[in-house]
């Protein structure tokens, strides 16, 4: 299954070749941006211009993998009637969902890799602030990913109800990219909106995993950032079982 998710996403080269250029513009725009809003300011909200810029670059990078151009390949795989073959597979079917994004990771490589050489040339990447630190971050931005694709799923499942999953998709991830942290830091997000924000579970995905980068100490450090994740992912898993119990008895396959 994770083959099977990296072929889908390596298959068409000129997809990739788009979706690195894609990464590469948005690094170089982020990079330009973000400095020209510093300008003559060296520190806004107690974040200095280069802290700025290299948390807007790895954050673009993130949801790069986290939140690709699609949920997962449920709904595809519903609106074409395999979900029917699926289902009976020995690997049920969010063990083989989760596999592909494993896949997706790979087949997204690329792209992060163009981003990170990219940000690194003009200077728009900030080392993490100690060896600590960027355990904490890996660690924590892997539970972050684990969550995202978890909650991605989730939403895929509206397939089984509604043959059209556009609508949704586009809601969540507008709701997602939005209160992760991965379109504007949450520093800069105003006071009455962030505790809504804060209860959340996207912060997690990016903004968290990013502060500890920085060296700050989000929810206490470290092990209140792994507490809270692992919370959501018993959550997230609980929601995810609940709807594919409801999603497994209704389903609706086209020609079957």
């Amino acid at each position: 299954m994770i083959r099977l998710g990296s072929k889908n996403a390596l298959f068409f080269r000129a997809n990739v070749a788009l979706s690195m250029a894609s990464v590469a513009l948005q690094t170089v725009l982020l990079v330009t941006v973000w400095r020209a809003v510093y300008a003559d300011r060296g520190v806004v909200a107690g974040i200095s211009e280069s802290d700025a810029v290299s948390y807007a670059v790895i954050a673009m990078l993130l949801w790069h993998v986290a939140l690709p151009w699609q949920l997962s390949s449920i709904p595809e795989r519903v609106r074409e009637g395999t979900i029917a073959t699926d289902l009976i597979r020995p690997i049920a079917i969010v063990g083989q969902s989760l596999l592909q994004s494993v896949g997706g990771v790979v087949g997204a490589m690329p792209g992060v890799v163009v981003g990170l050489a990219i940000g690194l040339a003009v200077g728009g990447l900030t080392p993490p602030a100690t060896k600590v630190a960027l355990v904490g971050f890996l660690l924590t931005a892997t539970l972050g990913w684990l969550l995202a694709t978890l909650l991605n799923l989730a939403v895929s499942m509206v397939a089984f109800w509604t043959t059209d999953t556009r609508g949704p998709f586009y809601v969540y991830r507008a709701i997602a990219s939005f209160a992760s942290g991965a379109l504007v830091p949450l520093w800069f997000i105003p006071g009455w909106l962030r505790p809504f924000l804060d209860v959340l579970p996207f912060g997690l995905q990016v903004f968290a995993p990013l502060q500890l980068w920085q060296g700050q100490q989000p929810l206490g450090g470290l092990g209140g950032v792994l507490a809270v994740q692992l919370g959501w992912l018993a959550a997230a898993t609980g929601i995810v079982a609940m709807v594919t119990w409801r999603a497994l008895r209704k389903v609706v396959i086209n020609g079957g």
